[in-house]
């Protein structure tokens, strides 16, 4: 429910014990190592103090990174592993310290496997762009294979020979006459071979003599020859390349089988990516650490909270010297710590931006309203149902990665949201117990409810959005108040945040009265006429001539449009929570049309399942995307700026295996 204060702390050691360390920081996962790169003034190290240069052995991890990704890639592309649910959700393995952290010889054999899948794939690119050579050779000399000569014949001693094509498609006769039109005088002997594509493949031979006369009568008919010369016969050719090709296809199935086989150790390649990732990070933050002859200094950020622990756990197994100061609130990173109901809601946060100096956190205030938004536009008590299960299950079960796992209890709590506003408008499944048990059972029956949006509740429905929705903009505005005391600014605080609740109160109150109770419409009015009053004299109040001062309070009143059209924006609460109901209907009436029949039973089976399933997923991306835009727009608009540095805690990031234990030292 706030953001956690940083400390600066410096961490003084013997040189010899800086990889354990770094490696003692990177299991504990509770400090954000600072960057020389990025703040030079933050990263000023003592005098004496060196940075350390280690980029070669960082780009030698990360290359070894990139070979065993480049392999895993491969191998879930030629070989995929069946990983089931938990594998989709990211869950990584959990590992004992043995396996976990790899010694030398293993190291070796996966990185060996990993050069050895690439050099299969890349072989399996060259036998296939080999073999597609030789299909395209072959393709070439298929139309040749009744010619019983090689193609580079040219004939005898007296004769000359033409293999080659001539452009349309002619019989013998038909093309000897074309030739005898051309030159009646010409003596040339001609066999057609084949015929395709607008071309006649010819065999033509002439005594020497007339060579050139026949080759000048040829060139008229557009003859060219084969693009594929050889000297052997056609069928020996197009047997040479079948073979050949047989031959790629028996080497690309044994490189498949190879990286099959080697798929069965994939794990293997995958503990050796998150190894190299791991230790990139590690020299990273060597590279960060300032030395001299005998000592390391590695400074970073630390929450109030993890202090402690972190000066315990070093000066357990250290000899170390830890000094701790206050972080500039404009640098320090932000770290959020939110109650298990609110928490799942900081991933929405950071979608928009962390906290800046000057905010507060506004997890808490947008968990909410998360909720309570999304379940109002999903609305209905079988689609929740749904959701509370699907999540419980996958949480407890499927063993999700920790990201994932906020994203499950976030749907969990929209679930949980939904099944209750599914039961005030009595919705499950739409009205499919009503329209299963008439068209079935010949007797309807229905769920009660207290606003039924399909049968005249609508205007109630957009009354209690846009009654929710100005709920959402007041809160806003006392989380603008609150940051501007939190901040010291109360001229800011009340005048600016302070009247415009006041104001807005006094419209409502005076709305209600012209509708409900008249008595509330005087009230309303003194209470919005004296607010507004209140903004012109205060709104301009930084100007020095009076005049402009009170034209900038006049002017601030035209910001009354602006929360009108907020308020507006939340009618698609009433508009996605009818679409939900509506398309429910649609389906539900559908699928018992049949009756009483085993047709009408075919078509609730098949229509039901199938016709909820599409509304179920239009409509939940419907809900996740609007309820977001009421956050970050009609929400945050009010008082949150955001810019804050996310706090990246130095940890063992990986993406396939986790520590069970960590007890135990790495090799």
């Amino acid at each position: 429910m706030a953001k956690l204060k940083c400390k600066l702390v410096s961490i003084y050691a013997p040189r010899n014990d800086e990889k354990a360390i770094l490696r003692r920081l990177q299991e504990m996962s509770v400090m954000d190592i600072e960057s020389a790169a990025e703040d030079e003034e933050t990263s000023a190290l003592p005098e004496g103090f060196t940075k350390t240069d280690t980029e070669d052995r960082v780009a030698a991890y990360e290359r070894n990174a990139e070979t065993a990704a480049a392999a895993i890639k491969i191998l879930n592309t030629r070989a995929p592993r069946k990983k089931g649910i938990s594998g989709m959700l990211g869950g990584a393995r959990y590992l004992e310290p043995e396996r976990f952290y790899l010694k030398r010889e293993q190291i070796e054999s996966a990185l060996s496997l990993a050069n050895t899948v690439i050099e299969d794939d890349r072989s399996i690119a060259e036998e296939k762009a080999e073999t597609a050579r030789l299909n395209t050779t072959r393709e070439q000399m298929l139309p040749w294979l009744p010619l019983d000569v090689p193609l580079s014949y040219s004939g005898t001693a007296k004769t000359r020979a033409f293999i080659g094509t001539v452009a349309g498609i002619y019989t013998l006769d038909s093309l000897n006459e074309k030739i005898a039109e051309t030159d009646p005088e010409l003596t040339l002997y001609t066999e057609i071979i084949n015929t395709g594509k607008d071309l006649t493949y010819i065999f033509a031979c002439t005594p020497k003599a007339q060579a050139e006369k026949a080759e000048a009568v040829l060139r008229t008919l557009a003859f060219a020859r084969p693009v594929q010369i050889t000297s052997k016969l056609p069928r020996d050719k197009i047997a040479s390349k079948e073979e050949r090709a047989a031959k790629c296809k028996e080497r690309i199935d044994g490189y498949i089988k190879e990286i099959k086989d080697i798929s069965e150790r994939s794990e293997e390649i995958e503990g050796l990516y998150d190894y190299c990732k791991r230790h990139a990070e590690r020299y990273k933050a060597i590279g960060e650490a300032g030395q001299t002859a005998h000592t390391v200094l590695i400074k970073g950020y630390v929450t109030e909270r993890d202090l402690p622990y972190l000066e315990k756990q070093l000066n357990k197994q250290f000899t170390v010297v830890i000094e701790a100061e206050d972080a500039d609130n404009e640098k320090a990173p932000v770290v959020l710590k939110n109650n298990a109901f609110a928490r799942p809601a900081e991933s929405l946060v950071k979608m928009y931006s962390l906290p800046g100096a000057h905010d507060i956190d506004p997890t808490p205030i947008t968990g909410f309203f998360y909720y309570l938004f999304f379940g109002m536009m999903f609305s209905d008590a079988g689609y929740g149902l749904i959701m509370i299960l699907a999540t419980t299950f996958a949480l407890k079960k499927l063993h999700p990665s920790p990201s994932m796992k906020q994203s499950m209890r976030l749907f969990r709590y929209c679930g949980i949201s939904t099944f209750l506003w599914g039961l005030v408008y009595g919705s499950f499944f739409g009205d499919s117990i009503a329209v299963i048990s008439e068209s079935f059972f010949g007797h309807k029956v229905t769920l009660p409810a207290l606003i039924d949006p399909m049968n005249g509740d609508a205007v109630t429905m957009l009354i209690l959005s846009l009654a929710l929705g100005l709920i959402e903009i007041i809160v806003g505005l006392c989380a603008k108040f609150a940051t501007c005391m939190k901040n010291g600014d109360k001229a800011g605080a009340f005048f600016d945040a302070g009247l415009w609740i006041t104001e807005l109160i006094g419209l409502t109150v005076m709305a209600a009265g012209f509708v409900v109770l008249p008595s509330l419409k005087t009230v309303g009015i003194a209470l919005a006429i004296g607010s507004a009053a209140g903004l012109i004299l205060t709104q301009g109040r930084d100007k020095k001539n009076p005049i402009a001062r009170l034209f900038s309070g006049l002017t601030s009143l035209y910001d009354i449009t602006s929360y009108v059209s907020d308020l507006l924006s939340f009618s698609r609460l009433m508009a996605l929570g009818l679409t939900t109901s509506a398309m429910s209907a649609v389906f539900n009436m559908l699928a018992g049309m049949g009756g009483r029949t085993v047709g009408g039973f075919l078509m609730l089976i098949i229509i039901f399942p199938l016709g909820h399933a599409i509304n179920f997923g239009l409509n939940i991306l419907g809900a996740y995307v609007h309820t977001l835009r009421l956050q970050y727009v009609e929400l945050f608009s009010k008082f949150y700026e955001g810019g804050g540095k996310e706090f990246k805690a130095f940890s063992t990031n990986t993406k396939y295996t986790q520590l069970d234990l960590n007890s135990k030292e790495e090799n």
